[in-house]
Protein backbone atom coordinates (compact mmCIF):
# COMPACT_ATOMS: atom_id res chain seq x y z
CA UNK A 1 0.00 0.00 0.00
CA UNK A 2 2.84 2.43 0.81
CA UNK A 3 4.46 1.83 -2.58
CA UNK A 4 1.09 2.29 -4.29
CA UNK A 5 0.50 5.67 -2.61
CA UNK A 6 4.11 6.72 -3.22
CA UNK A 7 3.69 5.92 -6.94
CA UNK A 8 0.48 7.96 -7.09
CA UNK A 9 2.20 10.96 -5.53
CA UNK A 10 5.17 10.69 -7.89
CA UNK A 11 2.88 10.52 -10.91
CA UNK A 12 0.70 13.46 -9.91
CA UNK A 13 1.09 17.15 -9.25
CA UNK A 14 -0.23 16.57 -5.74
CA UNK A 15 -3.08 14.62 -4.22
CA UNK A 16 -5.23 15.23 -1.17
CA UNK A 17 -5.85 12.44 1.34
CA UNK A 18 -9.44 12.24 0.05
CA UNK A 19 -8.25 11.80 -3.54
CA UNK A 20 -5.87 9.04 -2.46
CA UNK A 21 -8.71 7.35 -0.56
CA UNK A 22 -10.98 7.54 -3.62
CA UNK A 23 -8.34 6.18 -6.01
CA UNK A 24 -7.04 3.38 -3.77
CA UNK A 25 -10.26 2.48 -1.94
CA UNK A 26 -8.35 2.67 1.36
CA UNK A 27 -9.66 4.04 4.65
CA UNK A 28 -8.60 7.47 5.87
CA UNK A 29 -6.47 6.20 8.76
CA UNK A 30 -4.65 3.78 6.42
CA UNK A 31 -3.89 6.57 3.95
CA UNK A 32 -2.72 8.97 6.66
CA UNK A 33 -0.47 6.31 8.23
CA UNK A 34 1.03 5.55 4.81
CA UNK A 35 1.62 9.26 4.19
CA UNK A 36 3.37 9.57 7.57
CA UNK A 37 5.58 6.58 6.71
CA UNK A 38 6.47 8.04 3.30
CA UNK A 39 7.14 11.45 4.83
CA UNK A 40 9.48 9.93 7.42
CA UNK A 41 11.26 7.78 4.83
CA UNK A 42 12.03 10.74 2.57
CA UNK A 43 13.16 13.00 5.40
CA UNK A 44 16.44 11.07 5.68
CA UNK A 45 19.66 12.45 4.17
CA UNK A 46 19.83 9.72 1.53
CA UNK A 47 16.94 11.24 -0.44
CA UNK A 48 16.97 14.41 -2.50
CA UNK A 49 13.23 14.93 -2.26
CA UNK A 50 10.75 15.31 0.58
CA UNK A 51 7.00 14.95 0.92
CA UNK A 52 5.10 18.13 1.75
CA UNK A 53 1.47 19.07 2.19
CA UNK A 54 0.92 22.25 0.18
CA UNK A 55 -2.57 23.71 -0.18
CA UNK A 56 -4.09 20.45 1.09
CA UNK A 57 -2.28 18.25 -1.42
CA UNK A 58 0.66 15.96 -0.81
CA UNK A 59 3.48 16.16 -3.30
CA UNK A 60 7.20 15.55 -3.58
CA UNK A 61 9.54 18.55 -3.62
CA UNK A 62 13.27 18.95 -4.05
CA UNK A 63 15.06 19.43 -0.74
CA UNK A 64 16.41 22.95 -0.28
CA UNK A 65 20.06 21.84 -0.39
CA UNK A 66 19.57 20.58 -3.98
CA UNK A 67 17.57 23.57 -5.23
CA UNK A 68 20.53 25.19 -7.01
CA UNK A 69 21.35 22.19 -9.14
CA UNK A 70 17.70 21.42 -9.92
CA UNK A 71 16.99 25.05 -10.82
CA UNK A 72 19.28 24.60 -13.84
CA UNK A 73 16.53 22.40 -15.32
CA UNK A 74 13.79 24.94 -14.96
CA UNK A 75 13.02 27.70 -17.42
CA UNK A 76 12.42 30.38 -14.81
CA UNK A 77 11.87 30.24 -11.06
CA UNK A 78 10.55 32.66 -8.47
CA UNK A 79 14.10 33.69 -7.59
CA UNK A 80 14.55 34.77 -11.23
CA UNK A 81 11.76 37.33 -11.08
CA UNK A 82 12.63 40.88 -11.98
CA UNK A 83 12.42 43.57 -9.34
CA UNK A 84 9.13 44.88 -10.70
CA UNK A 85 7.62 41.38 -11.01
CA UNK A 86 8.53 40.62 -7.38
CA UNK A 87 7.00 43.90 -6.27
CA UNK A 88 3.74 43.21 -8.14
CA UNK A 89 3.63 39.65 -6.80
CA UNK A 90 4.11 40.92 -3.24
CA UNK A 91 1.35 43.49 -3.68
CA UNK A 92 -1.06 40.83 -4.98
CA UNK A 93 -0.12 38.34 -2.25
CA UNK A 94 -0.61 40.87 0.55
CA UNK A 95 -3.78 42.54 -0.78
CA UNK A 96 -5.65 39.88 -2.76
CA UNK A 97 -8.09 39.91 -4.36
CA UNK A 98 -6.87 43.08 -6.03
CA UNK A 99 -7.61 44.87 -9.33
CA UNK A 100 -5.04 46.17 -11.79
CA UNK A 101 -5.97 49.73 -10.76
CA UNK A 102 -5.33 48.90 -7.08
CA UNK A 103 -1.96 47.36 -7.98
CA UNK A 104 -1.02 50.48 -9.94
CA UNK A 105 -2.03 52.67 -6.96
CA UNK A 106 0.57 50.85 -4.85
CA UNK A 107 3.39 51.26 -7.33
CA UNK A 108 2.44 54.34 -9.39
CA UNK A 109 2.36 52.76 -12.83
CA UNK A 110 0.37 50.17 -14.75
CA UNK A 111 2.01 46.76 -14.24
CA UNK A 112 0.53 45.15 -17.36
CA UNK A 113 3.74 43.44 -18.50
CA UNK A 114 4.60 42.14 -15.04
CA UNK A 115 1.08 40.78 -14.54
CA UNK A 116 1.22 38.99 -17.92
CA UNK A 117 4.51 37.31 -16.95
CA UNK A 118 3.20 36.28 -13.51
CA UNK A 119 0.08 34.84 -15.18
CA UNK A 120 2.28 32.92 -17.65
CA UNK A 121 4.33 31.53 -14.75
CA UNK A 122 1.05 30.52 -13.07
CA UNK A 123 1.98 32.37 -9.88
CA UNK A 124 -1.21 34.44 -10.09
CA UNK A 125 -4.64 34.00 -11.66
CA UNK A 126 -7.41 36.37 -12.65
CA UNK A 127 -11.18 36.35 -12.84
CA UNK A 128 -13.88 38.91 -13.49
CA UNK A 129 -15.42 40.63 -10.47
CA UNK A 130 -19.05 41.02 -11.46
CA UNK A 131 -19.85 42.89 -8.25
CA UNK A 132 -17.80 45.93 -9.37
CA UNK A 133 -18.66 48.43 -12.07
CA UNK A 134 -17.19 47.39 -15.41
CA UNK A 135 -16.50 43.82 -14.22
CA UNK A 136 -12.74 44.36 -13.78
CA UNK A 137 -10.32 41.49 -13.45
CA UNK A 138 -9.23 40.69 -9.92
CA UNK A 139 -5.93 38.99 -9.25
CA UNK A 140 -5.03 36.38 -6.63
CA UNK A 141 -2.12 34.03 -6.06
CA UNK A 142 -2.25 30.35 -7.05
CA UNK A 143 -1.27 26.99 -5.60
CA UNK A 144 1.90 27.29 -7.73
CA UNK A 145 2.73 30.44 -5.74
CA UNK A 146 2.28 28.48 -2.50
CA UNK A 147 4.50 25.69 -3.83
CA UNK A 148 7.18 28.17 -4.89
CA UNK A 149 7.28 29.60 -1.35
CA UNK A 150 6.90 26.16 0.26
CA UNK A 151 3.91 27.16 2.37
CA UNK A 152 0.61 25.37 2.82
CA UNK A 153 -1.75 28.34 2.83
CA UNK A 154 -1.89 32.12 2.69
CA UNK A 155 -2.20 32.54 6.45
CA UNK A 156 1.58 32.04 6.55
CA UNK A 157 2.11 35.32 4.66
CA UNK A 158 -0.91 37.51 5.41
CA UNK A 159 0.30 40.64 7.15
CA UNK A 160 3.94 39.51 6.94
CA UNK A 161 5.82 41.83 4.61
CA UNK A 162 9.02 40.30 6.02
CA UNK A 163 8.52 37.16 3.92
CA UNK A 164 9.25 39.23 0.82
CA UNK A 165 11.60 41.59 2.65
CA UNK A 166 13.79 38.66 3.79
CA UNK A 167 14.21 37.34 0.26
CA UNK A 168 17.86 38.18 -0.38
CA UNK A 169 17.39 37.83 -4.14
CA UNK A 170 15.18 40.94 -4.06
CA UNK A 171 17.13 44.21 -4.11
CA UNK A 172 16.98 46.30 -0.93
CA UNK A 173 15.13 49.24 -2.52
CA UNK A 174 12.35 46.94 -3.74
CA UNK A 175 12.12 45.20 -0.35
CA UNK A 176 11.77 48.51 1.47
CA UNK A 177 9.27 49.75 -1.13
CA UNK A 178 7.12 46.65 -0.61
CA UNK A 179 7.29 46.98 3.18
CA UNK A 180 6.31 50.69 3.03
CA UNK A 181 3.39 50.19 0.64
CA UNK A 182 1.91 47.11 2.31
Amino acid sequence: MIAEIEALMMASHGLSANEIMRITGRKRNEVLEAIDTIEEKYSSEEHGVELKNIAGKYSFFTKAKYADVVSKLRRKSVTDLTRSQMEVLAIIAQNQPVTMREISDFRSGMPTGQVKELLAMRLIKRRRDKSKKGNPYIYTTTDEFLKALGISDLSAIKGREDIFAENTKVPEDVRSSIAQKS
